[in-house]
């Protein structure tokens, strides 16, 4: 990286305008970047509400069901509350198997750059996944470094940071491996791994508030730690329904977010590029007429 020295900054050439125009430029300045910092702040708060009700309403439904006129019942969980009377309450560990994942030898160059994907908690973005950053071969496999994981399970992350906040959940669409950081999750005859994947994210606060602190002060959801969290299972015709609910549902929600977010992305590369062009005059502002310029 080359090195800039003070007689390099002080011969620098900068367009100096008068005195007067200098204060009607940062007057201009100050008035436009405020309104598009009050306009970025409307989408910054439109995109936390949209985010809260994406939220709210995946575990209202995963709790709740799609029927307000369905009968209730006690779960006789607390924070679990009422749930429809047709439904079960079951401990996750009576629902679920689960298989654990690892990293084949870094120094092993014949177990990677293959075309097996393997999965990590950078991977989990998306709801569903169909491919992996990292690949790994067949000889991995082969060899025992490393073992797949079936299609339609539920992958979660079990230790990392991203714990604090969040619990990444994802359903994969293709066979995968995984590392030691995530867990899969197979669900029985009695429930789909989509719901399931929906109940999880729903659900998260429970979960998180169940990890622990590892090595290093790492967040880790230790599976003795959230085995009996209980789990409302409606029939399995009705998790299709919800599934199907909350899909559209959230796919509208997110619409919403992407454009929010492009549009929030689009006033701040022009606030840039405005400073950029008043201070270099390549706009004219001199017959701008704004507030006084009588502070500056």
């Amino acid at each position: 990286m080359p090195r800039v020295n003070a007689e390099q900054i002080g011969n620098t050439v900068f367009p100096l305008p008068p005195k007067e125009e200098q204060r009607t430029i940062a007057a201009f300045l100050d008035a436009e970047t405020a309104r598009i910092d009050t306009l970025v702040a409307k989408q910054t708060a439109l995109i936390a509400t949209l985010q809260e009700k994406r939220r709210a309403l995946i575990s209202h439904v995963v709790t709740k069901g799609l029927d307000p006129a369905a009968p209730m019942r006690d779960s006789g969980v607390p924070w679990l509350g009422a749930v429809p009377t047709h439904w079960e309450v079951k401990p996750i560990k009576h629902l679920v198997k689960m298989e654990s994942g690892g990293t084949p030898d870094k120094s092993n160059l014949g177990y990677w750059d293959g075309t097996i994907p393997w999965a990590s908690a950078k991977d989990l973005k998306v709801d569903l996944l169909s491919d992996t950053e990292d690949h790994i071969t067949q000889y991995a496999l082969d060899s025992g470094a490393a073992s797949l994981v079936d299609k339609e399970s539920v992958i979660i992350v079990v230790r990392g940071m991203i714990l604090v906040h969040t619990l990444p959940v994802s359903v994969n669409l293709v066979p995968l491996a995984i590392n030691q950081d995530l867990k899969a999750l197979h669900p029985n005859n009695s429930f789909s791994a989509r719901f399931l994947a929906w109940v999880l994210r729903g659900l998260s606060d429970a979960f998180l508030a169940r990890t622990d602190t590892a090595g290093h002060g790492t967040k880790a959801l230790r599976t003795e730690d959230w085995n009996d969290v209980a789990l409302g299972v409606p029939p399995l015709d009705e998790q299709c329904s919800i599934t199907a609910y909350i899909e559209s549902e959230t796919t509208q929600i997110d619409t919403l977010i992407a454009k929010a977010e492009e549009m929030s992305g689009l006033l701040r590369e022009h606030r840039v590029a405005l400073i950029a062009a008043a201070v270099t005059g390549q706009i004219d502002v001199r017959g701008w007429v704004g507030e006084s310029t009588d502070r500056i």
